[in-house]
């Protein structure tokens, strides 16, 4: 066959292949019922909350508990009839909880005239690095997992239900100082890990703890004995570690495995995760939280936990239920108002009985300078047998 011959050959089989593909499409377009007018009726009859979450990477397991409560709770909206007559979607985007991918995957949600909400990230600093894109254009940021009291100060769309990191540490510090006088502590190297820290040693300031060792870690730290080792010897009644649930249990299986320190912990989160990897260390390991599956006396987060049950075979944690509590309150706020960003905005400065699943009380109200939900208390849990249960000093 001569290179003219060929030349045309594959033209010509590009060609049928090319229409071949397009009656394909348009065939199986035909037998799904969704024609481009359909198409179009079903997208306007949709709005959606846009999702920054770490599907992947190290944070990958905070997605996965996220996407629980976030489905969960759409799924249960759509079933009571959705948003003003809308039907509720979620366009999910993995961030990784990186800053600098937060900040390039913002202009796309904020340029998306079907997303009248934005929740997440998992980290406040990468919440932090979308906020001002999401204030420019109008559209709240939802931060439902943003503890940093500095995170809502971008602007007035901004808003978060999270418990500031200011009352966990409260807690915390006064938890330490029911069982210690000497402390070491370790802390996460990052915005809210210093600014955690600074909250912790203030108030165990106040309560007259003494901390008798500090030292930050970098988050994608594998050894830490050259820290761990120096908080062993400075010979603490107890070994704190603020941070997250991996480097939670890098901390705890290397002062039990490895170093050989049996005294008290307090440290992790409130994850599989955390137990898998941290296995028979994470006993008796001491950790603030919004919410107990097995303590919870509020009627709403008791059928919560009953549906998630069903649904995933498990209990729900703190994670699981304030993203569930973010698709709740956002669906609360279109139909007091209306399903738009303006909508949103509104309800969220003006609605003052939005669903609460943390704590006792069954509603919330935001604090309107703040943009925060004051007036939840954080609370104390432990492992014991292996599970997360109510802590008590």
């Amino acid at each position: 066959m001569s290179a003219h011959w060929k030349t045309h050959w594959k033209k010509g089989v590009r060609t049928v292949l090319a229409a071949s593909l397009v009656g394909a499409l348009t065939a199986g377009t035909a037998a799904c019922g969704l024609g481009g007018d359909d198409v179009a009726e079903a997208e306007d009859n949709t709005v959606n909350i846009g999702v920054l979450y770490p599907k992947t990477g190290q944070y990958a397991e905070y997605g996965r508990l996220f996407q629980q409560g976030l489905d969960l709770a759409v799924d249960e909206v759509n079933a009571a009839g959705g948003v003003g007559g809308k039907t509720l979607g979620l366009k999910y985007y993995d961030t990784q909880s990186d800053p600098k991918q937060d900040a390039s995957v913002a202009p796309k949600l904020a340029s998306d005239p079907s997303v009248i909400a934005v929740v997440g990230d998992y980290a406040s600093p990468a919440s932090a690095a979308a906020s001002p894109t999401f204030q420019q254009a109008g559209l709240v940021h939802y931060g439902f997992n943003n503890s940093s009291p500095t995170f809502t100060q971008t602007g007035d769309h901004v808003w978060s239900p999270a418990i500031g990191t200011d009352a966990y540490e409260r807690v915390y510090a006064d938890a330490a100082a029911q069982q210690a006088k000497r402390v070491s502590v370790v802390y996460i190297e990052n915005d809210w890990g210093k600014q955690a820290y600074g909250y912790f040693k203030e108030q165990a300031a106040k309560n007259g703890t003494q901390i008798v060792y500090e030292s930050s870690y970098l988050p994608d730290s594998t050894d830490l004995s050259p820290i761990l080792i120096p908080a062993r010897d400075a010979d603490p009644d107890l070994i704190v570690n603020i941070g997250y649930g991996p480097d939670g249990a890098l901390v705890v299986n290397t002062l039990r495995d490895k170093l050989g320190y049996t005294g008290p912990f307090f440290g992790g989160q409130e994850t599989a995760e955390f137990l898998d990897l941290a296995g028979d260390n994470a006993e008796g390991a001491v950790i603030t939280g919004s919410f107990s599956a097995e303590g919870t006396k509020n009627k709403g987060a008791q059928a919560f936990v009953k549906a998630f049950k069903e649904r995933y075979g498990n209990n729900p944690g703190n994670f699981e239920v304030t993203a569930y509590q973010a698709v709740k309150d956002l669906a609360y706020a279109a139909n007091a108002t209306e399903p738009t960003r303006e909508g949103i905005q509104k309800a969220l400065q003006t609605v003052t009985d939005f669903p609460l699943y943390q704590g006792n009380d069954t509603t919330f109200s935001f604090d309107q300078e703040t943009r925060r939900a004051p007036g939840i208390e954080p609370i104390l849990l432990v492992v014991k047998d292996g599970r997360f249960v109510p802590y008590e000093n």
